[in-house]
């Protein structure tokens, strides 16, 4: 019996053009130039006109006040998530029975040799094998390369469940330096939230966020890329807290988004002001 596809996605070509219209929206927004997908997808401007009056009839696309200003809504933002889980779902299915092969990464706690059937446990968000009669044993099994203690392995044909809990996201919103910048902080507040919070890792942006890291003598674990590495960590079961200026919140927001919506994750997050009243 051949597998269904997801829904109409793969089976309609006008649905198919629309996921593929709000993916390009979201990666490009709010600056969309409907000339630069046409030029993208290979299809005329007139037709990718006609689709963003469709979408935005749908209650999927918005304009802005200015022109070649775009962006997804709510309600866009939540298909083409779903689209994109519809997709994972498919794609993951055909793998299994098509039985292509996954190899986990994991480190080494003692040395391993290829064929050797190890177990697999999971500690601050990365995989380790360890003997197969350790208690804490989640999954195991089998070496596909030799490994010293230490050292990267590899791991084919695992059998068990992965015991990966899901992370959330704080981030703390900072005054920027024309509103006093990490003066105007409130660092009692700000150190409840860690406290309550219990971050696992903590991501620094700007020179703001620094002065404030100082004063709460707080290391940061991530100053780059900080969007990209905080959904990372997040689906690695982490709790990321990251201290960002205000008018940079906004812009990580929807990075978050767009990588939850690009690799199918629904990371939560949640933003907090950390201004004196």
């Amino acid at each position: 019996m051949k597998k269904p596809l997801p829904n109409l996605l793969l089976r309609d070509k006008g649905e198919f053009t629309k996921f593929q219209i709000l993916l390009e929206v979201m990666r490009n927004q709010p600056h969309v130039k409907q000339k630069d997908i046409s030029e993208t997808m290979g299809i005329t401007i007139q037709a990718i006109s006609k689709y963003f009056k469709k979408l935005s009839k749908e209650g999927l696309l918005e304009a802005g006040s200015e022109r070649a200003d775009y962006r997804l809504t709510q309600k866009g933002i939540i298909k083409l998530r779903e689209e994109l889980k519809n997709l994972d779902s498919y794609v993951k299915s055909i793998k299994n029975e098509l039985k292509v092969d996954h190899a986990w990464i994991a480190l080494a706690t003692l040395p391993v040799k290829v064929n050797e059937q190890v177990g697999l446990i999971t500690k601050g968000g990365i995989f380790y094998t360890v003997s197969v009669t350790d208690p804490d044993v989640e999954a195991v099994g089998i070496a596909t390369n030799d490994a010293e203690a230490g050292e990267d392995i590899g791991l084919k044909d695992l059998k068990g469940k992965i015991k990966l809990r899901q992370g959330r996201i704080l981030i703390v919103k900072l005054p920027s330096i024309r509103q006093g910048g990490s003066r105007t902080v409130d660092i009692v507040k700000i150190t409840e939230l860690i406290n309550d919070f219990k971050p696992d890792r903590i991501g620094v942006m700007g020179a703001v966020g620094r002065a404030v890291a100082n004063k709460l003598s707080l290391k940061a674990d991530i100053e780059f890329g900080i969007s990209h590495a905080a959904v990372i960590a997040a689906s690695r079961g982490l709790n990321v807290l990251v201290l960002v200026v205000g008018r940079m919140v906004n812009k990580m927001i929807q990075e978050i988004d767009s990588q939850n919506m690009h690799f199918a994750r629904d990371i939560i997050y949640e933003v907090k002001d950390a201004k004196t009243v």
